[in-house]
């Protein structure tokens, strides 16, 4: 069967990268075959993962019955009675993907993406760029390196798509603009090129509405979630963005502004000038202020820029911040749930400078260190206690 085939190849190919052999060619089909889906991704992770190898190997060594060995050699083609460690540790691997872990995958014959955890360790993959481009008549586009051509071959459409930015074309043409929404879920991150030559970088969980090319005396869009704009500067239409609490207008600047609808509302500037709309109030900010709105209210402070804009420089930097705040920046950009158990938790405040694109489970142990916490795994979800 062709699934069959498929599926002996990819184990063919994970096991050839985990031995160090794989050519050119192969690695370019793995790395298609991994972009292909996060299922895919999540698998290959967990092989390459020796932490949770070892643990699957403690499942591993309950199995007695001579049938499910062989079902295992006759599955991956090999002996697991083999002299080299290396080579062992690949087969091992292989065995836990397919018989020990509960996991299965479309590349099984009955062709559905499923994922089961037995109870193994989930491994929690950083966030990748991804997104979702929801064009005016309603289609919904996912932006991919895989849909370079979809994206190109839309009928009337000015834009191109890389797999990691979304490019707008200015053109001369007279009809009315289109309105897109780009969605970027938690998780994901994605940069957007627009029609003006202003840049926006996404965040996770974030979603921005905007025409594909700008008419009329002003650029208007609306955000919800975070972004990092660099505005191109046009003294005859300003620039504005607008949340469901204020309204940012700008000729030509750079910043970042924090839109969640469940938090406090933040932009900081970095560059220029912008000027800030909540309700009756109204501000101007410099660089390095940050103006925070809450109730319709405007409280301006400065405050150093470097720790705000961190997450577009792949850092996570948190400066005496309380821990339900930096659980919430892990939540968006892992896509995990994360409970407090002990309401005295919240109070704990957390400084320090962490790589954005690391192992959660690196983040965790230096918060377990510095903020004498205890993490809980329970699925996707992660429970924090005291110490």
């Amino acid at each position: 069967m062709v699934l069959n085939s498929k599926r002996n190849k990819i184990v063919d190919l994970i096991l050839t990268y985990l031995k160090g052999e794989l050519g050119v060619d192969q690695e370019e089909e793995l790395t298609k075959w991994l972009r292909e889906s996060e299922e895919n991704r999540f698998l290959f992770d967990r092989l390459t993962d020796v932490t949770y190898v070892e643990k699957g190997m403690r499942e591993f060594r309950r199995y007695d019955s001579k049938e499910d060995w062989e079902k295992v050699e006759r599955r991956i083609g090999f002996s697991y009675r083999r002299p080299k460690f290396r080579f062992w540790r690949c087969v091992a691997m292989i065995v836990v993907l397919m018989c020990v872990g509960g996991i299965f995958f479309y590349l099984s014959e009955r062709g559905n993406p499923v994922i089961e955890n037995a109870g193994l360790p989930i491994s929690i993959l950083p966030g990748s760029s991804k997104a979702l481009l929801v064009l005016e008549n309603g289609e919904v586009v996912p932006l991919t390196a895989e849909y370079d051509s979809v994206c190109r071959e839309l009928k009337g459409e000015n834009f191109v798509n890389d797999g990691k930015r979304l490019l707008y074309i200015d053109t001369l043409v007279t009809e009315e603009a289109k309105w897109h929404t780009l969605k970027v879920p938690r998780g994901g991150e994605y940069m957007l090129c627009m029609a003006d030559g202003t840049k926006v970088i996404l965040n996770a969980d974030s979603k921005i509405r905007y025409p594909d090319r700008f008419a009329g005396d002003q650029r208007l869009v609306e955000l919800e979630g975070e972004a990092f704009f660099e505005v191109r500067k046009d003294t005859l239409k300003p620039f504005i963005v607008q949340t469901n609490r204020l309204k940012v207008r700008v000729l030509g600047t750079v910043f970042n502004l924090k839109a969640y609808p469940d938090e406090l509302q933040q932009t900081t500037l970095v560059e220029g000038k912008v000027r800030i709309t909540a309700g009756d109030e109204e501000v101007e900010l410099r660089p390095g202020d940050r103006a925070t709105c809450w109730d319709e209210k405007l409280k301006v402070e400065q405050v150093d820029v470097r720790s705000c804009i961190a997450w577009v420089e792949r850092r996570f930097v948190f400066e005496n911040e309380f821990l339900p705040s930096v659980l919430k920046k892990l939540e968006r950009w892992y896509d995990v749930r994360i409970s407090i158990e002990d309401a005295s938790l919240r109070e704990i405040r957390f400084t320090g400078n962490l790589p954005k694109y690391e192992s959660i489970d690196k983040v965790l142990e230096i918060l377990e260190l510095t903020a004498r916490l205890r993490f809980e795994w329970n699925g996707r979800t992660l429970i924090v206690r005291k110490e």
